[in-house]
């Protein structure tokens, strides 16, 4: 069963969007992480393989800040993420 169909009895929206944010953040996270560990010596990449694998996240951030702005207005995120 997907998170999306894991619904839990009586959760409310917010509890429900709580829940999924919390692990798909931590999902992204953790990706995030595994990118970097590219960086070690037992690779080799060019600074413009780098530029482009950053230029990518960054859009991707631009986007989903952008999906959260025109929602409400937030603040920035916090370095260590919790709900």
């Amino acid at each position: 069963m997907s998170e999306e169909q894991d619904v839990v009895q009586g959760e409310t929206k917010e509890q429900r969007f709580q829940r999924l944010a919390t692990k798909r953040t931590q999902a992204a996270l953790q990706k995030i992480r595994l990118l970097g560990n590219l960086t070690s010596s037992s690779y080799s990449y060019t600074p413009e393989q780098a530029a482009k694998i950053l230029g990518a996240l960054r859009a991707a951030v631009g986007e989903v800040e952008a999906k959260f702005n025109r929602v409400r207005n937030t603040g920035a995120a916090e370095s260590s993420f919790t709900l």
